[in-house]
């Protein structure tokens, strides 16, 4: 039986009411937070056109029509988790045919057919001239060395990008995630680099800021001067298109991000209520997984999480430890050396089991949240009573984007 799609975007009007139990997350500078209530861009034409106008005026660097020779062949790098992706893909080729580039000689370079499909679709007649690539990093023909990194490392990238004359990666913007090239190393890297990544240990052992210098090091070896980063909105739609010289925009996606998406609550509280918002494509265990790391800090020990999302995606191997397993210390030390796609989010709901319990209202089925250790939760009206039964909760729409910090005398770092 086939459930009915959860109304996420209603859930914080039908559960935010009691003033005397509910804690209202402020930003920085002490203005209450009222996702949803920021301009944002949702129309498709007006992605696409957001896009060609970051592109003309770009920062820190020529517009695009400048740097661009007739017969260039450039690879347009694609994260699958941008918000409007099509669309915003549809505006850089657009931007691109408008500086000179053949259609022909655009190649669309992705990690995956689904996304593939939806650039292809949002595209139309010109899609068919277009080339795209999906990535393979177990195919050693599918990849070139670019050379050895200052750890004594080869670096390896995809070969439609190591053969282009331009490079434009395209990415998600993120509070904690400051990389200028992101959205392109580790991912169109090689198995070996990508399955380092992956692993929690890694993320664990390495330092935010040697991430950030190896993935710098490898954007300047690959030969990457313009990147295109993509602030989100709420509920799926784009506040923001960022393009210029990859520093610089890494700067200016910082300081938006931040002004957007990080919040301090004067408390812990007792139950996290997280609403994984967007449409089915933002329905993903990552985004779990991202959700529940940045808001951890707020949850009390002992208390409890409410996952609230349309999540139909069956656990692969590492969330597949915590399946039948009562013992998550154990199942926990397996994830940290894990390098699945699903290694992270596993290894943050463990972590998030460890300190109590946690529900999950997806499409999934009862047996399977069950046998995972979580508690289902069947309807926004149980979720309404579960809130009634708790001394404090917060309720954090748009969770995959946002981190939490606790204020210490009213401020928050």
């Amino acid at each position: 039986m086939v459930k009915p799609l959860h109304p996420i975007d209603e859930i914080a009007a039908r559960i935010v009411r009691d003033t005397d139990t509910g804690v209202s997350l402020t930003h920085h500078d002490g203005t209450l937070w009222r996702n949803g209530g920021e301009a944002a861009i949702a129309a498709p034409d007006a992605v696409a056109a957001a896009v060609v106008r970051a592109l003309e005026e770009p920062l820190e660097y020529p517009a695009l029509a400048a740097g661009i020779v007739p017969g260039d062949r450039v690879a347009v790098a694609v994260d699958g988790t941008t918000p409007c992706l099509a669309s915003v893909v549809r505006g850089a080729v657009t931007a691109l045919r408008q500086a000179g580039v053949e259609a022909a000689d655009i190649s669309i370079v992705t990690t995956d057919a689904c996304t593939v499909d939806r650039c292809r679709e949002a595209l139309g007649a010109i899609a068919a001239d277009v080339k795209f690539v999906v990535h393979n990093p177990a195919d050693e023909n599918g990849l070139c060395l670019v050379g050895t990194t200052k750890r004594g490392e080869p670096l390896l990238i995809n070969r439609t990008i190591f053969d282009a004359d331009l490079v434009l990666p395209i990415g998600c913007a993120r509070v904690n995630e400051h990389d200028a090239y992101e959205s392109l190393f580790p991912r169109f890297s090689n198995a070996e680099t990508i399955n380092r990544y992956r692993m929690p240990s890694h993320h664990e052992r390495a330092s935010p800021h040697r991430r950030m210098n190896e993935a710098d090091e490898a954007g300047w070896m690959i030969g990457v001067p313009m990147t295109v980063q993509v602030i989100p909105g709420s509920g799926g739609t784009v506040a923001e298109v960022i393009a210029g010289e990859p520093q610089a925009v890494a700067r200016r996606c910082r300081k938006r991000c931040r002004e957007r998406w990080y919040l301090h609550s004067p408390q812990q509280v007792s139950l996290l209520v997280l609403a994984i918002a967007g449409d089915l494509d933002s329905q993903t265990w990552a985004n779990v997984g991202r959700a529940l790391a940045g808001t951890a800090e707020l949850v009390a020990e002992g208390g409890a999480v409410v996952i609230c999302s349309n999540l139909s995606e069956p656990p692969g191997r590492s969330l597949g430890r915590l399946i039948g397993n009562p013992d998550l210390d154990t199942a926990a030390r397996k994830i940290l050396h894990d390098h699945d796609p699903d290694s992270w989010p596993a290894w943050y709901l463990a972590q998030a089991l460890r300190r109590g319990p946690v529900y999950l209202l997806s499409q999934l089925s009862d047996e399977t949240v069950e046998d995972m250790g979580l508690a289902p939760v069947e309807s926004v009206d149980d979720l309404e009573r579960l809130v009634g039964r708790h001394e404090s909760f917060a309720m954090v729409n748009d969770a995959q984007h946002v981190v939490v910090a606790i204020a210490e005398n009213g401020k928050a770092g």
